[in-house]
């Protein structure tokens, strides 16, 4: 909670952000939180942040009432809720990534796979 928060008070004009666990492929273990949604985090934008660590136990205050609720996990198969999620992604390990300020349709996932054999070659 508390490397989220940070990264929410950094850069405050992100408004989405997205839960990658490693070892899952085709999208399978992502999840995503939109700012928007959790009304007194979308309000920090519109404030002076004056004492950035008061404002991170305010965000992680804000992030256990909301984040259950408000994160979406577009695999529901896999993860039933926030808590199994969570509790997977902590135990792989996983990244938390800012996404663009942009429409949906205008963001790409590009990608390349190649292998490289033993003897160097391509």
């Amino acid at each position: 909670m508390l490397s989220l928060a940070k990264l929410i008070v950094a850069n405050i004009y992100v408004q989405t952000w997205v839960f990658k666990i490693d070892d899952e492929f085709n999208g399978r273990g992502t999840a995503y939180l939109n700012l928007d949604h959790i009304k007194s985090l979308a309000n920090l934008r519109k404030k002076q942040i004056p004492d950035q660590d008061q404002v991170i136990d305010f965000v992680i205050e804000q992030l256990n009432k909301y984040l259950h609720r408000k994160a979406v996990i577009p695999m529901k198969y896999l993860y039933n809720n926030w808590n199994e999620y969570i509790k997977s992604f902590c135990k792989v390990g996983g990244v938390i990534e800012a996404s663009p300020n942009c429409l949906s349709n205008m963001m790409a996932s590009p990608s390349i796979a190649f292998i490289i054999e033993p003897n160097g070659e391509i």
